[in-house]
Order: structure tokens, then C-alpha cells, then sequence
């Protein structure tokens, strides 16, 4: 191979690695930001609570949160126009929750990127009926849709 090609395919190739590594880097920089993570919730409440949690969030159906993990955030965050899923929101939810008491930093760029690393740990971590469960306990005016104010 001529060796201005293999320097472009290697640039490229390179490239290409660290913007698949970016969305993962800025993933553990978030969770650095964090004073230790949100315990799971010792018992979990009844299937109507968590039906009723996810019918606040405007879900339908039976309840499922998908697992995300930081390039399918990404993506989610890019196609959806800012937008959440309903079981999104819930974990968002929970992630500001514990955020409040927990985070390192004090600037709304840390808070933004730890609660986006929060909640693709809890959504990796968490079942979904841990989450609704955890998010039943949860104050009832830190559960409100916050997408009818916008």
C-alpha cells in the first residue's frame, strides 16, 4: 500500500475510535462528578404503583425502561429533538433526585453531564421495577411531568 494511503486510512481509523470513545469518556467524567450512586430500593412496591408512576409520565402499555448506555443516549438526545421517552424522564427524575445531595460540582454543565451519566448507569444497573419503584418514593411534585410547563 502506498504510504500516504495507509497515513489516511490510520488518520481515519483513528478518528473514527475517538469519536466512538467520546460519548463513553464523557460518560465516566459525569459519574466522577457524583458523590458515590444511589443504593437500590430495598422493596419493591406493588404493580399498580408502578403502573400508576408510569402513567404520570404519560407511558402507556406495561411498563419497560430501556437500557441506554452513552453513544444510544446520544443518538436519543439527536433523533428525538430533545424530547424524552416516558421511562427516560422517570430515570432523569431519579437522577436529579439523588443529584441534589450528591454532586461534586456546582455548575449546570456538571450537573447536565453527571445527570446524563447518572441516568445511563441507573437504566444499566436498575431493573425496570427498581426504577418506578425507587421513583414512587420519591416526593409527588419532584414526579410531575415536566414537559407540560414547556
Amino acid at each position: 500500500m502506498h504510504p500516504i494511503r495507509r497515513l489516511i486510512v490510520i488518520f481515519l481509523c483513528g478518528a473514527v475510535a475517538l469519536l466512538l470513545a467520546f460519548p463513553f469518556a464523557l460518560y465516566y467524567l459525569g459519574l466522577s462528578g457524583i458523590h458515590g450512586l444511589p443504593q437500590k430500593p430495598r422493596q419493591l412496591v406493588s404493580k399498580e404503583q408502578q403502573a400508576l408512576v408510569w402513567k404520570q409520565a404519560r407511558g402507556d402499555g406495561t411498563p419497560h425502561i430501556e437500557t441506554l448506555n452513552p453513544c444510544t443516549y446520544v443518538i436519543k438526545l439527536v433523533k428525538q429533538d430533545g424530547s424524552m421517552t416516558p421511562g427516560h424522564a422517570i430515570v432523569w427524575q431519579l437522577a436529579s433526585s439523588y443529584l441534589l445531595d450528591h454532586r461534586r460540582h456546582k455548575s449546570m454543565g456538571w450537573w447536565h453531564l453527571s445527570g446524563a451519566a447518572l441516568t445511563i448507569w441507573l437504566t444499566h444497573n436498575w431493573t425496570s421495577e427498581e426504577i418506578l419503584s425507587a421513583a414512587a418514593a420519591l416526593p409527588h411534585d419532584s414526579r410531575q411531568d415536566r414537559r407540560s410547563s414547556a
